[in-house]
Order: C-alpha cells, then sequence, then structure tokens
C-alpha cells in the first residue's frame, strides 16, 4: 500500500461521507475513518460503523480499545468490508478516552498493547497497524520510544503513523494537545534511520504539501489531518504531486455535480452531514459566506446545486 499521502483520522469528520469526498478530490490518497471503539463495533449491527461503500481509496478503519478479545472480535467483523488496514490508536490524548484505557495512555503499557495486537492479527486478512505519539507525560522519548517501536515491531507490526509531538495526559485537552506540546519533526525522522525496515508516516502541524513532500522524503509518507478537512480542495493537487499520476485533476465544477449524485442516493440526515462536510470547499472565495448558507439552506438540490457553480465561475471570471 502506497502510503506517501495520508488523510487522518479525525472525530466527527472522517466518516464515510467525507471520505467520500476526498475520493473524489484523489484517487490515491490513503483515508482513515474516524476512530471507532472495539465495543461500538461488537455490540451493535458493525456496518452502522463499519460502512466504507463508495469508496475506492485505500482505506485504513482506526479502532480504538485495549481489551485483547474485544478488540479481536472487532477486527474479524471489519473483515467483511473493503478496508485495506486496521489500526490500533494508542494516540488520543482525551480525557474521555484515558478512563476507558485506550489510545495514548496504552503506550505505558506496551505488554497490554502487544496482546491487544497479537489477538488482532491472527484475525485479520489485512494489515494492522499503531498510531502513536512520540510518548505520554514523561515518557523518554530516546530509548523510551525506541523500545515501544522495537516490541512492536518484534510481535509483527512493521507501519507506524507518528504523531510528532508526545501526549500530555493531564491539564490538557485533545485541542491542546494538537497544538501546545513542540512538535519534534527530527526525531521522527531519527526513528526512520534507526528502524529502516519499517514503514513511518509523519503526522502533526503539516499545512505545506508540497514542502513537507521534500522535507520527509526519507519517511515511507506524511498525514494531514485539519489541513485536509479545513481545505479540502487542495486534495485536488495530490494524485499529480505525490503519485505522479497522469489523470486530469478534475475541475471544481464536476466535483459539485459528482458531490450532488452522491447527495441525491442519502436519506435526509446523511445528506446534512455531507453538505456539512462541503462547507470548506469554498474556503477563501468571494462569496464563501453565500456558498455555507446556500448548503445549509433548505432549498432543493437542483437549485443549490446550480447556484454554487455559478458561485465558482464567477470567482473564476474575476481571478482571470
Amino acid at each position: 500500500m502506497n502510503r506517501s499521502f495520508c488523510v487522518a483520522p479525525m472525530m466527527r469528520r472522517t466518516d464515510r461521507h467525507f471520505r467520500y469526498l476526498c475520493g473524489i478530490l484523489s484517487k490515491e490518497a490513503t483515508l482513515f475513518t474516524e476512530m471507532i471503539h472495539a465495543n461500538a463495533i461488537n455490540r451493535n449491527r458493525p456496518e452502522a460503523f463499519l460502512d466504507n461503500s463508495n469508496i475506492l481509496n485505500p482505506t485504513v478503519l482506526q479502532i480504538g480499545g485495549s481489551c485483547p478479545e474485544e478488540l479481536k472480535k472487532a477486527t474479524t467483523e471489519a473483515n467483511q468490508f473493503n478496508y485495506s488496514e486496521i489500526n490500533l490508536n494508542l494516540g488520543c490524548p482525551s480525557s474521555k478516552v484515558q478512563s476507558g484505557n485506550f489510545g495514548a495512555i496504552l503506550m505505558k503499557d506496551v505488554n497490554l498493547v502487544k496482546k491487544c495486537l497479537s489477538e488482532m492479527m491472527k484475525v485479520a486478512k489485512n494489515e494492522v497497524s499503531v498510531k502513536i505519539r512520540l510518548g505520554v507525560d514523561d515518557f523518554n522519548i530516546k530509548e523510551g520510544l525506541d523500545s515501544f517501536v522495537e516490541n512492536l515491531s518484534a510481535i509483527g507490526i512493521n507501519t507506524f503513523y507518528v504523531h510528532a509531538r508526545i501526549a500530555l495526559l493531564k491539564g490538557l485537552d485533545p485541542k491542546q494537545n494538537r497544538t501546545i506540546p513542540p512538535l519534534n519533526y527530527e526525531r521522527v525522522l531519527k526513528l526512520k534511520k534507526d528502524f529502516n525496515n519499517l514503514n513511518i508516516i509523519i503526522n502533526g502541524g503539516i499545512d505545506n504539501f508540497l514542502s513537507a513532500k521534500h522535507e520527509f522524503k526519507n519517511l515511507d509518507g506524511i498525514m494531514i489531518g485539519r489541513a485536509a478537512y479545513e481545505f479540502p480542495l487542495r486534495l485536488i493537487d495530490v494524485d499529480n504531486v505525490f503519485y505522479n499520476s497522469n489523470f486530469t485533476k478534475k475541475s471544481f465544477l464536476v466535483v459539485i455535480d459528482q458531490m450532488f449524485d452522491y447527495i441525491n442516493t442519502l436519506n435526509h440526515k446523511d445528506e446534512i452531514r455531507t453538505k456539512f462536510h462541503m462547507l470548506n470547499l469554498f474556503k477563501g472565495m468571494k462569496n464563501a459566506k453565500k456558498s455555507r448558507v446556500l448548503l445549509m439552506s433548505n432549498e432543493k438540490n437542483d437549485k443549490i446545486k446550480n447556484q454554487l457553480k455559478n458561485i465558482i465561475l464567477e470567482s473564476q471570471d474575476k481571478a482571470a
């Protein structure tokens, strides 16, 4: 799997509707689901959480949890859906996640993590990977991180998505944990140098895709989170820049047509959610506010689509 460009897992963001939008903009990008707790999969209808229909991109299902048997069961359920990889979340710092003993706090218990991953790998039809931080709290990001990675690689984990910050589990909320602990890209680069046989993908604070491609050329890929959600139209260049694709990139007008074709297949609740994900497509454009009002209005979809396309054409005329 080519992980040169990945769209990070984001709660209430990377659902199947936003992934569909990403798939229109880029055919090659690796997409992540939101983190889904194993218990949610096991104790409900799995398809309610695992549906990945209409998504053709390589897609990674990210699971949360700390019970080896529950994770094994959830992985078995996931085998029935079109995921390219299963990823265990070892990086989320939220207090709610901590109280459930999963996410970043698990980096403090490598033996439990190994048990969880081993059970998942027994049944997974595709690769099992992890998403980690450089460490948590007073974790030693030199020897401690190396030891953690070495322990997981010893049981067969070959792919590590690394958020280039530590997680501070007390005193900071998830948003602060994305900004306050300083970025340490050099530590991730050193990790790849020391574990060259492993796939290391870097995450955290990356907003300039082109410069990141060159800065992290020795890594196996970059992972973009908020910058992809807040400016999704930038994904339209990903295939050419990261995959040397010969496909002609789509025009913005075609993107709108295809999104409304998709929207017209959805129920009302999913339709509203999908339109919400489209709001940032118009960010920075003249009449962006008008486009947002249109998308959230009760007008018929054909009317909304046509007026959005007019906004795009007017913006292109002014730019020319």
